[in-house]
């Protein structure tokens, strides 16, 4: 029986010993909202100096090509408080997704949905850990213009601050619906980066939308750039 229990023993320390270790996950939960403003969010298992984009979008898309509000910058990491800004786009909307998603290391990222009411969440405990930043776009982030559009035909865009000897997929879709039906329309390149003119088809399913998503997807890193249009002469 001593035999027996020195074994059991034995074999419960080898598998404690081999037992693999986790990393936590990175974790959000909902703090204060004021409807139609902004939302701050508690942050948990945070990996420390890590960027994280920050998107939102409507219900049930997990904030997949979601309005991206901020880039945020974790610091030491761990739980802290963070504030983001509800977009013109979402503002009306009764569930709103919010996703952080790592650039650092793409294997990071979290999502989490709210009601666009203003009042407290369920978790009201919370600090701001040293070193996070937050609602730190600046003025180097990549972004663009729409220059004009040809109703259903064609729309043109400058961009701005895009890295350079990067690779981009274009894509499109119905701006008026939360689906992530995404028709891809070409390939571009940033060449020394900065500023460029492209000239976007619009695809036979797109052309009498109201309003057209462009999503901008840099197929070297995975990060991406997302902007309504209006489906009109300008």
């Amino acid at each position: 029986m001593k035999k027996r229990i020195a074994l059991m023993l034995a074999i419960i320390m080898t598998a404690t010993m081999i037992a693999p270790v986790f990393a936590a996950v990175p974790t959000t939960s909902i703090y204060t909202v004021v409807k139609d403003d902004a939302v701050i969010i508690r942050t948990a298992n945070f990996p420390s100096g890590h960027t994280f984009h920050v998107y939102m979008g409507y219900k049930d898309t997990q904030g997949k090509s979601g309005h991206l509000v901020s880039k945020l910058t974790t610091g030491e990491g761990g739980t802290f408080l963070a504030k983001f800004f509800i977009p013109e786009e979402l503002k009306g909307e009764d569930i709103i997704t919010i996703r952080f998603e790592s650039v650092t290391e793409s294997k990071f990222f979290s999502y989490n949905w709210f009601f666009n009411e203003s009042g407290i969440g369920s978790d009201t405990s919370g600090s701001y850990s040293s070193g996070t930043t937050y609602n730190n776009l600046g003025a180097g982030v990549p972004a663009w213009d729409v220059l004009s559009v040809v109703k259903g035909s064609t729309v043109v865009i400058q961009t701005r601050y895009f890295p350079a000897f990067q690779r981009y997929a274009v894509f499109l879709k119905d701006g008026a619906l939360a689906d992530l039906n995404w028709y891809e329309t070409q390939g571009i390149e940033t060449g020394e980066g900065n500023s460029q003119t492209i000239t976007i088809a619009i695809p036979p399913e797109l052309q009498y939308c109201e309003k057209i998503a462009i999503k901008l997807y840099n197929i070297n890193d995975g990060s991406y750039w997302y902007n309504l249009f209006d489906n009109i002469n300008q």
